[in-house]
């Protein structure tokens, strides 16, 4: 019932690519996208350099949550099985 303590981000994008995609992907496009969009309408890069750099901050918390969550679960997997934990109520 061994388990390795860490999990890979591919290995959580496997299993798991919608949500994978939409935490860690999305973020950083909708970022990149308004860089261009603020570079074709004139904006200064520095209010659209600063939502890109919000965006991939946020990504990479958020991913890290996510994979958090993933390693628990699989835990959770290996040592009860598909059935989950079993409570009291």
């Amino acid at each position: 019932m061994a388990v390795r303590n860490k999990v890979s981000f591919w290995e959580m994008f496997r299993e798991l690519p919608g949500r994978t995609a939409v935490a860690s992907v999305v973020p950083v496009l909708l970022g990149v996208a308004q860089l261009v969009n603020g570079y074709l309408h004139g904006v200064p890069v520095t209010h659209t350099g600063a939502f890109a750099v919000v965006m991939a901050a946020a990504a990479v918390v958020v991913t890290r949550y996510h994979l958090v969550a993933f390693h628990r679960a699989k835990l959770q997997r290996s040592v009860f099985g598909d059935r989950g934990p079993v409570s009291d109520d």
